[in-house]
């Protein structure tokens, strides 16, 4: 190493690559921004500095985004494992009382799992100082992905466990799918054949994953094709249709269980092989040791358990 760039090295304000290393993983400077805080200038100005410094090229442009060079990608690579180990370590030696607490976390959800868990949650926050906000989803798992890595929100409850090491995930619920029909269907009882499912008008309750509807992903092999009655994007508008037609449906068990009573519904078993949903809790890796975020997993863990009936 020639004594030019040891000295550079030696004054390297570290925060540069802390900068790096979020404008990596947002391939956008306006993204890393506002994760940081900070103004896109303040951004670019570091980013430049680290080039200077290091005397190598750190990001092409793509489209309308940038991505890391080779040489960035082998820095980020190398750097981002070490900040995410000093964080944590941090994160873990701050205590956290969730009755002195003024924090208010958000988590994300669909809506199925936020109708059957707020009791719960309400039960459980009744004499905590703490707040714990649920909202909707967003419809695109990259934007789910992106706020939880942006800390916009705390914690994910998904069906798809995340593909990336920079998120933890551990399994906290399962959930089966179950026929639904109006009560005095003039067809189908408490049974239905498989000829009887495959002839009815059907409600569809489409998932924003690749355009999958809900029988596609739990079905063992491919369905026959289904008369299309309505297509919906909320369950509960699903079952609402459902109650005032013969148009059938298929819906999760214990949700479509809490409402089968007061839209007058029932419910009975699929006439096809079908593997069970799984519900995963989702966070950042590196706020593993957080203590507050370990309170809340731990807690909506135990709501999920509480919430959901055995899928046998």
């Amino acid at each position: 190493m020639n004594d030019e760039l040891s000295h550079k090295l030696s004054t390297l304000d570290l925060n540069l690559l802390r900068v790096f290393c979020v404008v990596c993983q947002q391939s956008s400077i306006t993204r890393a921004a506002e994760q940081l805080a900070l103004t896109q200038s303040s951004v670019s100005n570091a980013i430049n500095r680290l080039k200077i410094a290091l005397d190598c090229e750190l990001f092409i442009r793509i489209g309308r985004g940038i991505e890391p060079t080779a040489t960035g990608l082998h820095i980020f690579n190398s750097v981002q494992p070490m900040l995410d180990a000093i964080e944590q370590t941090l994160m873990g030696i701050s205590e956290f009382d969730p009755y002195t607490s003024s924090r208010v976390f958000t988590l994300y959800a669909n809506e199925a799992v936020i109708d059957l868990i707020q009791p719960h949650l309400d039960r459980a926050l009744a004499n905590l100082s703490v707040r714990v906000v649920l909202r909707n989803s967003p419809v695109f798992e990259a934007e789910q992905f992106q706020d939880l890595q942006m800390q916009k929100v705390d914690l994910l409850l998904d069906i798809m466990p995340p593909k990336l090491k920079m998120f933890s995930f551990k399994k906290v619920a399962q959930e089966r799918i179950v026929c639904v029909v109006r009560q005095h269907h003039p067809v189908i009882k408490n049974h239905v054949s498989h000829d009887d499912f495959f002839s009815a008008e059907h409600v569809m309750y489409r998932l924003h994953r690749d355009n999958m509807r809900v029988a596609d992903i739990i079905s063992n092999d491919p369905l026959p094709q289904r008369t299309l009655y309505s297509e919906q994007s909320s369950v509960l508008s699903m079952l609402s249709l459902i109650s005032k037609s013969n148009a059938i449906g298929i819906a999760p068990y214990t949700f479509a269980q809490s409402y089968a009573e007061l839209f007058k519904l029932t419910l009975v078993e699929l006439p096809f092989e079908t593997r069970p949903i799984d519900l995963y809790s989702i966070w950042p890796t590196k706020h593993a040791l957080d203590k507050s975020c370990i309170w809340l997993r731990e807690m909506i863990e135990k709501l999920m358990h509480d919430a959901y009936v055995p899928s046998s």
